[in-house]
């Protein structure tokens, strides 16, 4: 089954959104000087830092070298016995603390360069005792060394490991901080107002702009003498007012996490919060503000609220709606004054004229036929009188004005039917009165459109309108049965094929209502106007 098309058309109204780190009141970090290198892997350890390059390292090699000859020395001065259990055990007890200390200062590195080194400083003694057949030294002499190496490998291992993880920490720090203050600069570089908004509804951060534009209205919590718990917090429906608050921290309440559900993307033009007017340098600026939310702090969810200036925008968009407003009126003006001309002067010449043409006609010999032409004549000017009257009609029906919009409507749908045969059905509920002259023009309109598009388009075999006084404003309904059609992309755009939904739309607007069309191909089209009745009162 095919989704039913929808398109909402409202009253057109007037983000350089930059998201904020979780917790931006804590930026006070100047920008590193330097940049990250990039392309390396913060746990690799740059050449520089081998312990091959140090000069201590060296030292350490120089002394374990000077520990085995000093060994030697001994050994061969005072005729010492290999064999002894203390000169076997001497490699292990010698070339322990050479191991460690390595270990401890070089990590895996120096430890695997240390150990090594014993390794091929033992190898000779090893070598020694196995060809003069003394097994027990030789052995004990491998297992030290086994030792020692097994020892240099582990604690070398842990040591690397912890200089990776601090490293890696330490990085991770760094880039924190650099973001952090990256940040910062573009919360408070940014020339739009921005707040800081806390789940309460109070305003816990605002940058410069915010500052230079409401002034006395916020303080900065960090340029408060005294702590921010003892002062009164500003509240952000203060700023606003009630209903502009409301809807933006509606989003803070009801919004998923964007770390959840991805990017929350631009609110929908529903969504959208009516400027808000400020005094700025005694002059008076509209801000929208646009709300987008943010991390998790400990406080709970906070709220970046961006203001945008639509000062501008708004003004001209009022300039255009003022300017439309005014074609429009000038256009049914114009289409009164031609209706009028059209009965007056038109219409009248005709019908003397036929009143003309009986008086010949009774003057005339029945012999002839002069009798019957005059009265085809005749009929031909009482056809075109009634085409002429359909024209002014059209152009502006009389019992608008004289009866009403209910009056009207039924009208247009009962000569619709009559012309193109389909079933009509014509309701009213509620409590039926006289709305405002604007109001019931536009309305009317919107409806002889609708039904004109039946007629030429739909191919329909049942019309309904609907007429609901309701209390809280008025619903207008025209409902097909016929082909429906596939809603252009913009409606806007002088398509031919749009089927008047621009002069709808636009009618719709001028009265601040809404126009929705539910429409599919093969089944129906439905119109649905819906005017508040702040809007009724307001005309």
């Amino acid at each position: 089954m095919k989704k039913e098309s929808r398109r909402e058309v409202g009253i057109p109204s007037g983000n350089a959104d930059g998201g904020l780190d979780d917790d931006p009141t804590d930026f006070d970090v100047e920008p590193q000087s330097e940049p990250a290198t990039t392309g390396t892997s913060p746990n690799r350890v740059s050449a520089r830092d081998r312990p091959w390059t140090k000069s201590p390292f060296w030292l350490l090699q120089f002394i374990i070298l000077a520990l085995y000859l000093a060994r030697v020395a001994a050994t061969v001065a005072f005729h010492l016995d290999t064999t002894s259990l203390a000169l076997q055990l001497s490699t292990f007890a010698i070339f322990l603390v050479p191991v460690v200390y390595a270990s401890l200062n070089y990590g895996l590195d120096g430890a695997l360069v240390t150990s090594g080194w014993i390794t091929l400083l033992a190898l000779p003694r090893f070598i020694s005792e196995v060809h003069s057949r003394n097994f027990v030294t030789a052995w004990a002499e491998l297992v030290q060394v086994v030792l020692l190496d097994a020892l240099a490998i582990l604690v070398g291992q842990r040591v690397s490991a912890e200089r990776d993880a601090r490293r890696l920490a330490e990085s991770a720090q760094e880039a924190h901080l650099r973001s952090e203050a990256l940040y910062r600069d573009l919360f408070e570089s940014n020339q739009a107002p921005i707040l800081l908004v806390d789940p309460n509804g109070n305003v816990t951060e605002a940058n410069a702009s915010a500052q230079r534009a409401f002034g006395g209205l916020i303080k900065r919590q960090h340029d408060l003498e005294t702590p921010p718990q003892s002062g009164d917090p500003v509240r952000l429906v203060d700023m606003i007012g009630p209903d502009a608050a409301r809807l933006v921290l509606a989003r803070l309440l009801t919004r998923p996490h964007p770390e959840v559900n991805g990017d929350e993307g631009l609110p929908a033009e529903a969504e959208l919060v009516e400027p808000v007017s400020f005094e700025i340098d005694g002059q008076p600026t509209l801000f929208r503000p646009t709300a987008t939310t943010l991390g998790h702090s400990d406080d709970g969810a906070r709220m970046q609220v961006i203001f945008e200036d639509v000062t501008t925008e708004t003004r001209r968009h009022d300039l255009m709606e003022a300017y439309a407003a005014r074609v429009v009126l000038g256009q049914e003006e114009e289409r009164r004054h031609i209706a009028q001309e059209l009965h007056d002067g038109p219409v009248q010449a005709l019908i003397h004229l036929c009143r003309q043409i009986d008086t010949v006609e009774a003057r005339a010999n029945p012999a002839n036929d002069r009798g019957s032409q005059l009265s085809e004549l005749r009929v031909i000017v009482e056809d075109t009188v009634k085409e002429l009257r359909s024209i002014a009609k059209g152009l502006r029906p009389s019992v608008l004005d004289d009866l009403g919009l209910v009056a009207s409507i039924g009208q247009t749908l009962s000569e619709a039917a009559d012309r193109r045969h389909f079933e009509t059905t014509f309701g009213v509920t509620g409590q039926e009165r006289r709305l405002p002259s604007p109001v019931e023009l536009a309305l009317f309109r919107i409806a002889q459109e609708a039904i004109s598009n039946i007629e030429r388009h739909a191919v329909a075999r049942r019309v309904a309108v609907g007429l609901n006084f309701e209390q809280g404003g008025l619903r207008l309904l025209v409902r097909d049965d016929g082909v429906g059609f596939e809603l252009p992309k913009r409606p806007e755009g002088g398509n031919s094929e749009s089927l008047g939904i621009p002069g709808m739309t636009e009618r719709a607007n001028l009265i601040g209502s809404r126009l929705v069309i539910h429409t599919d191909p093969g089944a129906g089209t439905t119109v649905d106007v819906w005017v508040p009745a702040t809007i009724l009162a307001s005309n």
